[in-house]
């Protein structure tokens, strides 16, 4: 019988989806990479308005101001040159027509970029004055544009003088650039380190894109007037620092997490275990048995060996997510829960390890699965109960 691999499809444009929204990924990690270097990149907003928003420290503006740039990502197969005609039939513009008019009257200080796959044709006068701004100052560029988004010409004029266009690099390029910077900023890593760094951070930045950061990094943005739904979105300083903690100080393991410190604000792990009553000691334990989880994660991904469904992992979690809630309720009248819930969980997991981590993702450790179960709860999935009396 034939393999009906062998059959060309009527429809593949699933596969040209996913290549594109890899490619956009790649791209979005670029700013958070600056973020990484200590540029003035102050967060990173993903599938919010435009494919990628990126706020800048902006020396212009009133302190704690920022500079907005919405960029709206598009890609091609041919590697032929961009020319003005190529920027208006994939429809770039019209994205950020759409932009515009949503944000003119916000008193924002902002820009509007085109980020291409490839390069632009030096030979295309109208391309290259619309790339560097200059679009309604060329006449031919800014009665094409004009027509093309059949609107007002003195409206279309500012439009422009708002636009640039970003050359990036091809997507069989772009992903090496970024890890070859990422090895830039932490030159003592290995290179299998520096691409389990890249991978999580990927990671993350997928997540952003598709609205799924946990509740943690909305804390860590120390943001408190934007709704869950758009702070699920963004990747601040908070939600990479341990990321940078590894570029800085590879064989440096925290008992606290750095973000904390970065912040200022208490991870949703400590709030909840101090809720809890939790003793100084039960604190550290958490935060270290999560900060050996993490890096056992991160091992795992730079050897190739973590495995690339995610239903695996949510497998896991779920199991984890049961046997904490039958934790708690065991322990809900203890006067100081959060140590029994605490204890009681370690005691479980090291019973039963290889029953919850079937695959094993964490090498059926019942150190590893309780950090594991802490980085859970930090994501605000459980919690370790409410103190019925003051500790002492």
């Amino acid at each position: 019988m034939a393999d009906p691999i062998e059959t060309v499809a009527p429809d593949d444009s699933g596969s040209v989806t996913l290549r594109r929204y890899e490619y956009q990924v790649h791209v979005a990690a670029q700013a958070i990479l600056e973020m990484l270097a200590d540029e003035p990149v102050r967060h990173v907003t993903c599938e919010h308005i435009e494919d990628v928003i990126v706020a800048r420290s902006s020396e212009g503006q009133t302190k704690g101001g920022l500079s907005w740039d919405f960029q709206q990502i598009k890609t091609r197969d041919t590697t032929t040159p961009w020319a003005l005609t190529d920027v208006l039939a994939k429809g770039p513009l019209k994205s950020l027509w759409r932009t515009y008019g949503t944000v003119k009257d916000q008193a924002l200080s902002y820009g509007l970029t085109a980020g291409l796959e490839g390069y632009l044709d030096p030979a295309d006068a109208l391309v290259t004055a619309l790339a560097h701004g200059g679009g309604a100052d060329n006449e031919r560029c800014l009665k094409r544009v004009t027509a093309h988004l059949k609107a007002d010409v003195k409206e279309v004029s500012a439009f422009l003088g708002l636009v640039r266009i970003r050359e990036l690099p091809r997507r069989e390029d772009i992903e090496l650039r970024n890890t070859a910077f990422l090895h830039e900023l932490g030159p003592s890593l290995t290179g299998a380190e520096i691409t389990g760094l890249y991978t999580e951070l990927v990671r993350r930045t997928r997540e952003a894109m598709q609205g799924r950061l946990g509740p943690r990094w909305a804390e860590q943005l120390a943001v408190q007037d934007l709704p869950a739904k758009l702070l699920r979105k963004r990747i601040g300083p908070g939600t990479v620092a341990d990321l940078r903690q590894r570029l800085m100080r590879p064989d440096h393991v925290l008992l606290t997490d750095v973000s904390q410190r970065l912040s200022g604000v208490e991870t949703a792990l400590v709030r909840k275990l101090r809720r809890g009553a939790a003793t100084d000691d039960v604190i550290q334990e958490a935060q270290m048995v999560r900060a050996h989880a993490d890096i056992h994660r991160m091992k795992q991904q730079s050897l190739g060996t973590w495995p690339a469904d995610p239903a695996i992992e949510a497998d896991l979690d779920e199991r984890l997510l049961l046997v904490a809630r039958r934790t708690i309720r065991s322990h809900a009248a203890d006067p100081r829960p959060a140590n029994a819930i605490f204890d009681g969980l370690q005691t479980t997991l090291e019973t039963s390890a290889a029953t919850h981590d079937r695959w094993p993702l964490y090498a059926r450790d019942s150190v590893l699965l309780m950090g594991r179960a802490c980085a859970i709860s930090d994501e605000c999935r459980f919690d370790w109960g409410t103190a019925h009396e003051s500790p002492a």
